[in-house]
């Protein structure tokens, strides 16, 4: 046998294996353990004083990874691998080398360097477990994120629907007024909640489009005044009925910007927005607009029911209520304006704060854009022109292509009050029957028909010939960039989200009917 005490110079360097990580077992021709190094040693479960004398198998009983039979390790240097059952009952995994151990004459012997890889496959096996569950929880977060999105879109369709025709009934309300005007206070509180809640959908979609990336700045040169005087405009009703003071302090000259004229309105609108629904009536609200530092800077001041400090530095994250959980539900929205401001700011490379006393001590949001032009390069855009009152008398032939019934009759109303030839089908069949007889000059085409929808309604219609010049308008639920697309491709000329402001309608039919060389391509 062969143990440290040997110190020959023929005799192996033992000692110098005390050191070494992986189990070292030096065997005699009979497959005897002659020595084993501490690693070894904790390998068996064994000391190497115990071990010394045994049959290898019995110190260290190796297993085929294939059969689980007893299984020999053959020195040669070929790296083998087993099944090790250790002493305290587990099965370990381990890869094995040899070298045979020359004498004087034959062979008596060999040596063994054994490495137990349990734990790094066992590693191995958890990360490709992780990769395996992380895949799944992407793909399940991805599928999620599709369903939310066609959730957040359906459920816009289905708001937008019943809110035509109340806008249809609201504007029918207006044309009643001119004989009775105690009509127009109902009229206008109608008018104002239909407004919010088209505003209220559209605030949702803007926050799941900015997430996925789908918003895309058109943008122009933008008098930033002209967009703060837009701004103010339309929410003039809601500071009205409130009984605000709305204090409004732009600059003399014309401060430019290089952005997109509508989302910077929406910055400024859902600003004062929400400055009016969070000061109690007779409160004051405060606008100002001016060039700082080579920067366009809007405030927007209050003296409403402020902003506690726990709530200031998480108020431009979505679905957040800038007043905490003590307001009534009534007096704020779905959270998600100032997140919408705060991504359109960031969008156009500028940045906007919060700053507030804290309750009952109003608030103040600062918008700061960069200026793209200087003063004076942009020149105002010319009002356009009102259409001639022949244009506005001139009877158009309409077809209303709309499933939902009170929708359909109520713009049909309308639209006759407007002095147009108007016939009215429910699905896409019977639209493309009546638009051949009738060859309409216009057709207001809902998109979720029944049958065929609206996209293979106006495809059909594309082809007919003696349609070719008719304007083909969408007014629909359905608002997403696809939706548009695909409006596009179908040859459709506009697509209108529900609910279609009477003017914008109404102005558009004047310019059909002043136009005398229509040439049926989308515009």
């Amino acid at each position: 046998m062969w143990d440290s005490s040997n110190s020959g110079p023929r005799d192996w360097p033992w000692l110098a294996l005390a050191e070494v990580a992986d189990a070292v077992i030096g065997v005699d021709a009979e497959g005897r353990v002659t020595y084993m190094n501490p690693a070894a040693g904790r390998l068996a479960g064994v000391s190497p004083a115990a071990a010394a004398g045994r049959l290898f198998q019995e110190v260290l009983p190796l297993l085929d990874e294939r059969t689980y039979q007893p299984a020999g390790l053959a020195p040669g240097g070929v790296t083998q691998s087993a099944i090790l059952l250790s002493a305290d009952g587990l099965e370990r995994r381990i890869e094995a080398q040899g070298e045979p151990l020359p004498e004087a004459g034959p062979v008596r012997g060999a040596f063994f360097v054994l490495r137990d890889v349990s734990e790094h496959e066992l590693a191995e096996e958890r990360h490709r477990a992780l990769e395996a569950e992380l895949r799944r929880r992407t793909e399940e977060l991805a599928a999620e994120d599709r369903r939310k999105d066609q959730f957040l879109a359906m459920l816009a369709h289905e708001l937008r629907n019943p809110l035509a025709p109340i806008r249809n009934a609201v504007e029918l309300m207006r044309q009643v007024e001119t004989f009775d005007p105690s009509f127009q206070p109902s009229r206008e509180m109608v008018e104002r909640q239909v407004k919010h809640l088209a505003r209220l959908v559209d605030d949702l979609l803007d926050v799941s489009r900015i997430t996925h990336g789908n918003i895309r700045l058109r943008k122009e040169i933008v008098e930033l005044g002209a967009a703060v005087r837009s701004a103010v405009e339309g929410i003039h009703p809601l500071v009205e009925t409130r009984s605000h003071t709305l204090d409004v302090d732009l600059p003399a000259e014309p401060l430019c910007l290089d952005a997109d004229a509508a989302r910077v309105e929406q910055i400024v609108s859902n600003l004062l927005d929400n400055a009016a629904r969070y000061t109690m009536p007779g409160g004051h609200i405060w606008v100002t607009a001016r060039c700082e530092d080579g920067e366009a800077v809007v405030r927007v001041r209050d003296s409403g029911i402020g902003v506690p400090p726990d709530v200031l530095d998480r108020v431009f994250e979505p679905f957040v209520q800038t007043a905490g959980e003590s307001l009534v539900r009534t007096e704020g929205g779905l959270g998600v304006g100032l997140s919408l401001v705060r991504s359109l700011v960031e969008m156009h490379g500028g940045r906007v704060e919060a700053h507030s006393p804290g309750l009952g001590q109003g608030s103040e949001f600062v918008v700061r854009l960069p200026t793209g032009l200087p003063a004076g390069a942009a020149g105002s855009s010319p009002a356009p022109a009102a259409p001639p009152a022949a244009a506005q008398d001139r009877s158009l032939r309409v077809l209303v292509v709309e499933d939902n019934l009170d929708a359909a009759e109520s713009l049909a109303t309308l639209l006759r009050l407007w002095n147009h030839d108007v016939q009215v089908v429910h699905d896409g069949r019977a639209a493309l029957d009546a638009a051949r007889a009738q060859k309409p000059e216009v057709v207001l085409l809902d998109i979720g028909l029944p049958g065929l929808d609206g996209y293979q309604v106006a495809q059909q219609l594309r082809q007919e010939e003696s349609l070719a010049h008719t304007l083909l308008v969408a007014m629909t639920g359905y608002g997403q960039p696809e939706d548009r697309r695909r409006s596009r491709e179908a040859g459709i000329h506009y697509h209108f989200v529900k609910p279609v402001e009477p003017l914008v309608l109404r102005n558009l039919l004047t310019g059909a009917a002043l136009s005398d060389d229509w040439d049926g391509r989308p515009s």
